[in-house]
């Protein structure tokens, strides 16, 4: 399965606050530590999302939800995954729940398909990458001053609905970027 980017695009991120669970992943991961997957699958069968996404002040309407990654640990390779829901900037923290704000910023968003080719990789794997290159070719670069982060957006209209259908779903990524001088 590969992928690709279908659209890309830079916006004015007015800020965000993501609420929702986190694992600390390692690189390379072994048998035994807990993954971005497991996370997710946490979140959906342990009705986490749902008590979320019913939550007042979120980001969008929609059953959108995301994976921040970032607190990078260079020495080891590991990062934070947060799965959770984006909410406005000043939303209440429900309790034993964690959460992280992501500042106003320009904001690089690819939006990438799974396809049937071997052309672009992974869907998830590559994401960064894929968008790495649209954006260096409109003349961006990333910027870690907003915070060293990127972020995986489950649209419930471009992810989840064609999921259900069997089709091949598409992955919003977000990455904070500057224009290069």
């Amino acid at each position: 399965m590969g992928a690709k980017v279908i659209k890309f695009e830079i916006i004015q991120f007015p800020g965000a606050r993501v609420i929702g669970k986190t694992i600390k992943v390692k690189e390379p991961t072994t048998l035994d530590d807990p993954t971005a997957t497991d996370l997710l699958e946490m979140m959906k069968n342990g009705g986490y999302y749902k008590f979320l996404l019913n939550l007042p002040n979120k980001f969008t309407q929609n059953a959108d939800t995301v994976g921040w990654q970032g607190d990078w640990s260079l020495g080891d390779s590991s990062y934070t995954y947060l799965a959770g829901v984006m909410f406005k900037p000043d939303a209440s923290i429900p309790e034993g729940y964690e959460y992280r704000d992501i500042m106003p910023c320009e904001m690089a968003v690819a939006y990438i398909q799974g396809n049937d080719s071997d052309e672009g990789g992974d869907l998830f794997g590559d994401a960064s990458g894929n968008l790495a290159k649209a954006r260096d070719e409109h003349g961006y670069t990333y910027d870690s001053s907003h915070g060293f982060f990127e972020m995986e957006y489950y649209s419930e209209e471009r992810f989840e609905i064609p999921k259900k259908r069997g089709e091949h779903v598409g992955l919003d990524f977000y990455s904070p970027c500057k224009k290069v001088l």
